[in-house]
């Protein structure tokens, strides 16, 4: 069961994408189907084989014209950022496949008790990945007055992205190490504090999420030539994370042409990081894609 969803039900893994259609209300209660984004023919991908224009809102706006004119009134994000983009909030990357993420195809809404009961990460922690559940509960109470739930004082203050990598089962790992490339995260989280969590997916014990980690690394300023084999001897390995502290401890942090801070922001504690990698699920698992 664990090997191609979530423990909801939700697809975890590629492959099933008709599954998460179908369970969204998009589906069962409207006219959503396959061919309302995609196209065999007339498409201007050929990854994923998109429909002309459904890249954009106009995917959903076929159906919900209107929020149309009250996008930023429904988003609380800027009309032109990526907060407004339906899909990011509505079909977040929370399913594994290809060696990527890959968007969700059931249609919900984001929230963080999904995220308690089935480690499934949401989309507001995916974008923000250095802000921990507990604000993003605060959010989305107050913007669409959904009750906070019950949380640990870890899940209230650290940030949730973080806290997947260092303690999530391999699954989380590879997502949020995703995350850590996505455009839209760096962005929205910034990214001088990245390298400190993906170094220490250089030596984890699942070759997918060394791969993703060290692609997500690479195209971070610094470390684009940083020596690595993912499938090397770990003590290669582990010298290849070594090299990529160094690094990231060297770089000073420039705000508005002065230096503010040397080394960067590390955003946890030494001690917490080491904790958090000592709680790690090393459980067994294998995503059946």
């Amino acid at each position: 069961m664990e090997g191609s969803f979530w423990s909801d039900g939700q697809v975890r893994v590629s492959g099933r994408e008709f599954n998460g259609i179908f369970h969204s209300g998009c589906f069962q209660r409207g006219k959503m189907s396959c061919l309302s984004c995609h196209s065999l023919h007339k498409y201007q991908d050929p990854d994923d084989q998109l429909g002309l224009r459904m890249e954009s809102n106009q995917a959903c706006w076929q159906c919900h014209g209107s929020f149309v004119a009250k996008l930023e009134q429904h988003t609380h994000h800027r009309a032109d950022s990526s907060g407004s983009f339906c899909y990011n909030c509505h079909m977040p990357h929370t399913t594994y496949g290809l060696l990527k993420a890959i968007r969700s195809h059931t249609v919900n809404s984001p929230n963080v008790k999904s995220s308690l009961s089935t480690g499934r990460p949401n989309a507001c922690n995916l974008c923000h990945l250095d802000q921990s559940l507990g604000w993003a509960a605060s959010k989305l109470q107050e913007w669409y007055r959904q009750p906070v739930e019950a949380m640990t004082d870890e899940q209230k203050t650290t940030p949730a992205g973080v806290a997947w990598l260092l303690k999530g089962d391999a699954g989380q790992r590879a997502l949020i190490a995703w995350h850590m490339g996505w455009e839209p995260a760096k962005h929205t989280s910034g990214q001088a504090w990245m390298p400190r969590f993906l170094a220490e997916l250089l030596v984890d014990p699942y070759s997918t999420v060394r791969y993703i980690a060290q692609r997500s690394l690479r195209r971070l300023p610094g470390y684009e030539n940083l020596p690595y084999d993912f499938i090397g001897p770990l003590a290669e390995r582990a010298r290849a994370r070594q090299r990529a502290l160094e690094i990231w401890r060297s770089r000073p942090v420039v705000r508005e042409g002065q230096v503010v801070s040397s080394p960067p922001n590390e955003l946890l504690p030494e001690a917490k990081v080491a904790g958090m990698l000592i709680e790690r699920n090393d459980r067994s698992m294998e995503l059946l894609e």
